[in-house]
């Protein structure tokens, strides 16, 4: 219909050019005959091929009729009008065959253009990928987004995914899997279906398949190296990301087994005096038999808090928690960990600022219980007996956030940078005071995947003040938890101050 209504249109202007030159402008018949031949150059142009041959037999006929003698009677029998219309033809076929070349040269030019902006746009999505694991995705969205083609598949040699566009494909895996292990492009007409081999320096590395306008084999090749060169790069980081979680677990369990080794000796050599004390036949007063039976409680506690905290270590690094959310206030989260320390707190006076009114947190209870337990002790063990340890808390935002600040030697910048990590001890944790450098680092772990976080202040010589923020449960999910039990948590708890 457009093509049609182009038609008419040249026709229509060739009339009105025949009117204006025989009746309003009279001319003669060497202009009217180069006008005529501008005319039709001009449509030939913008025109088909079909188009100008219709135009050029249109005006030799006005040419013959209005301007070659005698006027007004169709002539063909006259060799002058075969001279007009072999022109008008010849120029309508040339000009209509060098301006549809033309056209076809820009096409091909802009089309070019296009698939250059859109393979930069697919290379620049894939480069800012920041997850390993999205990218095949990422690879079919923008696919569809920019070439848009209704159909995607792409398959994957290495580890024999397929990631698809949408569910109902007519893209099968048996044909993805054929084209990645013969290597060539195979196109169905009746589907218009394209399957392109995705190679790399002779690797296959892959099939991919869409439904869609077809391209030609250099887009396509360009296509399948952008997307090969993607699939490669990122296979080969999640390869380095594998190699180097083999070799931190590895560095993990040699660590983890040197500081056990390390801290078991010292109570098992306890332990075995104690016991070997008790056994002895010379007789012992028994306050003497109460004292050696309280050291070895005293480090079988100690024992078990150690492979209590190794367990709990191995479990956050294999990533196998399952929180078990409840509603609870600060004060029985408090309260429990405090609980779980019992007579380690005795020798420092602890102080208890919580305001009444504090929003309730949604957490796992043990666990959260767990890390106030490992910033409490660490402020216990930092501290000088009988110095005092405060533990406060308050709301500001939506977010609770529970501080413990002890008077111990503090930390430097340094050191502030890695408290929190694995194993790790500052200055003051390797001369004299017990531990494995677990426990802010298990804090850490369980404040994080709670969605909260967990930080230090701290200056040499004035102690350190640890925070843990969480989100405040909303009243909603406060209603649907079964009732708490009442707070039975005391204003402060040791000995002198």
């Amino acid at each position: 219909m457009p093509r049609l209504r182009a038609t008419g249109l040249s026709l229509l202007a060739v009339a009105l050019t025949t009117v204006l030159m025989s009746r309003v402008v009279p001319v003669n018949a060497i202009t009217a005959g180069l006008l005529f031949l501008l005319e039709i150059l001009l449509i030939a142009t913008v025109a088909t091929l079909v188009e100008s041959v219709i135009v050029s037999i249109a005006a030799a006929l006005c040419f013959n009729v209005f301007f070659l003698p005698p006027v007004g009677r169709l002539t063909i029998a006259d060799p002058q009008n075969w001279v007009a219309l072999l022109a008008f033809l010849v120029t309508a076929l040339v000009a209509s065959k060098l301006s549809a070349g033309l056209r076809a040269r820009q096409a091909e030019m802009l089309e070019a253009q296009r698939n250059i902006e859109r393979l930069y746009a697919l290379s620049r999505s894939m480069l800012l990928a920041s997850d390993t694991r999205e990218v095949r995705r990422l690879i079919i969205n923008k696919l569809v987004e920019l070439f848009g083609f209704s159909q995607v598949a792409l398959y994957e040699t290495a580890t024999g995914a397929i990631q698809r566009s949408r569910p109902d494909s007519i893209i099968t895996d048996e044909m993805l899997r054929q084209t990645a292990v013969r290597g060539t492009v195979a196109y169905v007409e009746s589907q218009r279906l394209s399957l392109v081999p995705i190679t790399l320096g002779g690797a296959h590395l892959g099939g991919l398949g869409f439904v869609g306008a077809r391209l030609t084999d250099a887009n396509l090749q360009a296509l399948a190296n952008t997307i090969a060169m993607a699939l490669a790069q990122y296979q080969a980081r999640e390869a380095q990301t594998r190699a180097d979680a083999v070799r931190k677990s590895e560095e993990l369990k040699s660590v983890l087994i040197d500081a056990l080794a390390h801290d078991l000796k010292t109570p098992l050599t306890a332990i075995d005096t104690a016991a070997d004390l008790l056994v002895r036949p010379q007789p012992l007063s028994e306050a003497q038999r109460r004292d050696l039976l309280a050291v070895i409680r005293e480090e079988v506690d100690g024992l078990k808090r150690t492979m209590e905290e190794a367990i709990h270590l191995a479990r956050l690094d294999a990533k196998r928690l399952r929180l078990e959310y409840r509603s609870l206030t600060v004060q029985q989260m408090l309260q429990q960990a405090i609980e779980s320390l019992g007579a380690l707190v005795g020798s420092h006076h602890l102080d208890l600022a919580i305001p009444s009114g504090l929003p309730r947190v949604h957490v796992d209870p043990e666990l959260l219980a767990q890390a106030l337990k490992q910033l409490i002790d660490n402020a216990v063990k930092y501290s000088p007996p009988g110095s005092g340890i405060r533990v406060s808390a308050e709301e500001a935002g939506g977010l609770v956030s529970i501080s413990v600040a002890d008077q111990g030697p503090g930390l430097t910048p340094l050191e502030q940078a890695r408290v929190f990590d694995k194993f790790y001890r500052g200055e003051h944790g390797r001369t004299g005071v017990q531990g494995t450098g677990m426990g802010l680092a298990i804090a850490r772990e369980i404040v994080e995947a709670h969605g909260g976080s967990v930080r230090v202040e701290s200056n040499p010589g004035l102690g350190s003040r640890f925070t843990i923020t969480l989100l405040a449960a909303t009243q909603a999910g406060a209603e649907s938890e079964s009732k708490p039990e009442p707070d039975r948590l005391p204003a402060a708890i040791g000995g002198s101050g």
